[in-house]
């Protein structure tokens, strides 16, 4: 581990190319990087980003990228930079995808050219940015007269960036986060930050298999650059596929994985096979746990750990190999100190129920705040302590247990998914009069996006219709599964729409769902 001095991107690739040039850093369906050509492609992407696109230190550089080696390199030119990262989702589109180019303020978008498309749908919505750079395509969809245009081979071939001292508080990214009053709101990280989520280490033996997109810090930061700072090497897939994983596994001989709920579901409930535990596969790091996590463990032959985190607060517990537990998030991590309050921020006993708030006792290793939001900063941050959102309870070892959000946020299938942003394009719609949108219990260990919909008078609304003028302004993880007609809401006195009452009461007799119905929603990509 690196003394807390050298906690930034540019130290642990410097250190991993002088230590071991020839060790295998990264491999993708195409090719694989040596630490040595890692460092010397993402230094030609940083000279590139400097010379030809004029990215200079701090600038935000967004990245709508596919899973792949050029994410990786191009991702590690702008931190060498000293820019910006913005990752955004591929599945964006409409509304969302305007509102973080945007709000991000910066002028150069890298973008596959399938997405090229969506752009030019809001390019009225985004005036600030200037350059948009292509890969795979030319991007014939995007007016060349509004855009310069340039070829992702342009970062392939740029002069080394010269070097440049990049501290470990400076900006590495601006990450996205969804929004529960409002847009979602862009979390800034440092290099210090990203390096101290890195958690457990790794040996420079293992092969860490990352099928999570590179869009979300579980798959950048937990999957390749763990894997970059242990001196091991990362396995980059295009995505989770459970037909594929194993073989995956086998063929590029990993190690180590990370896994969401409804991956690890999904793959256990496959017919078993006799060869299920013969594969190189030691240790899952899986998030939240499975409710038969030893069964799973004991059918695959591997070791499993579990962390809480969260984009603006690292990774406060950790579960080691082995220990984690049903419904458990781990204890309190080294370098943290927690405690659950309720809702005047007073510290209830251990077993009672409470909000999740955090300290750390390393500066920089938790956001610097929201991006152009200093009154957004300040709630999270209230009394000197920053506010998850997030109700558990611990119990008499130490052991905490996550009970529900006490935010309008929506966790699906790895995905965080804002209410709001859903209710204001439902909200949008002729036949709408009212929306509120809730998260209900699945069979897949997380939650299903539910709508419940109150028709304007006269208006009659069939459900198909309704999730069809969705398509195109949401990304298909964002629409619901569960759709419910109701002649008005449930409100407190002061007109609020009473959330908690609608996920009691869950999916009833008058539910529609798109499932059962046979109502497809095709992956973006």
């Amino acid at each position: 581990m690196l003394e807390p001095s050298r906690w930034t991107v540019g130290d642990v690739l410097q250190q991993r190319a002088a230590e071991s040039p020839d060790h295998v850093a990264l491999q993708d369906d195409e090719r694989s990087w040596t630490y040595g050509e890692l460092l010397a492609d993402s230094a030609r992407c940083a000279g590139a980003l400097s010379s030809v696109l004029d990215v200079g230190l701090g600038d935000p550089v967004l990245l709508m990228l596919d899973n792949h080696g050029d994410y990786v390199t191009t991702w590690l030119g702008t931190a060498l930079l000293g820019a910006a990262e913005v990752p955004v989702n591929t599945a964006y589109r409409g509304g969302l995808l305007a509102h973080v180019v945007d709000d991000s303020r910066a002028k150069v978008l890298v973008i596959e050219d399938r997405y090229c498309e969506r752009l030019a749908e809001v390019e009225a919505h985004v005036p600030g940015l200037r350059t948009v750079v292509v890969r795979g395509g030319d991007g014939a969809a995007l007016s060349r007269g509004r855009y310069r245009v340039v070829p992702f081979e342009a970062l392939r071939h740029g002069d080394p960036a010269p070097a440049r001292r990049v501290a470990p508080w400076d900006l590495l990214g601006i990450m996205y986060t969804s929004g529960t009053t409002g847009r979602s709101k862009g979390a800034l990280v440092t290099h210090a930050h990203a390096y101290f989520h890195c958690h457990p280490h790794s040996e420079p033996s293992d092969r860490i298999l990352v099928t999570l997109p590179l869009f979300h810090i579980a798959g950048q930061w937990a999957g390749v650059y763990r894997a970059l700072i242990s001196g091991a090497r990362a396995v980059v897939r295009p995505r989770f596929g459970v037909s594929t994983f194993w073989s995956d596994v086998r063929r590029y001989g990993c190690t180590e994985t990370l896994l969401i709920s409804s991956m690890a579901h999904f793959l256990h409930q496959q017919a078993p096979r006799a060869d299920d535990a013969d594969n190189p596969l030691q240790r899952v790091n899986l998030g939240p746990v499975i409710p038969d996590v030893e069964g799973f463990a004991r059918r695959f032959g591997v070791k499993v750990c579990t962390a809480y985190g969260l984009t603006e607060g690292s990774s406060p517990l950790f579960a080691d190999y082995g220990e984690a537990v049903t419904g458990g998030c781990g204890r309190v991590r080294d370098g943290f100190t927690v405690k659950l309050v309720d809702e005047h921020d007073v510290e209830v006993p251990r077993g009672e129920l409470g909000e999740l708030l955090i300290r750390a006792d390393l500066p920089w290793v938790t956001f610097s705040g929201y991006h152009g939001m200093p009154e957004a900063t300040a709630r999270a941050w209230r009394n000197l302590w920053l506010h998850t959102g997030d109700l558990m309870r611990e119990d008499e070892t130490g052991q905490f247990y996550f009970h529900d959000r006490n935010a309008d946020v929506i966790r699906r299938r790895g995905e965080n998914i804002s209410s709001f942003e859903i209710e204001a394009e439902l909200n949008a719609q002729p036949a709408v009069r009212e929306s509120a949108v809730v998260g209900v219990s699945s069979e897949y260990s997380e939650q299903e996006v539910m709508a419940v919909v109150v028709p304007r008078d006269g208006c009659s609304i069939a459900p198909e219709d309704l999730l069809s003028s969705l398509r195109d302004r949401l990304p298909y993880f964002m629409l619901p599964r569960f759709v419910e007609f109701v002649d008005e809401m449930p409100k407190t006195a002061t007109g609020r729409v009473r959330k908690g009452v609608l996920r009691s009461r869950g999916v009833t007799g008058a539910t529609w769902d798109r499932e059962a119905a046979g109502f497809r929603v095709a992956r973006d990509g």
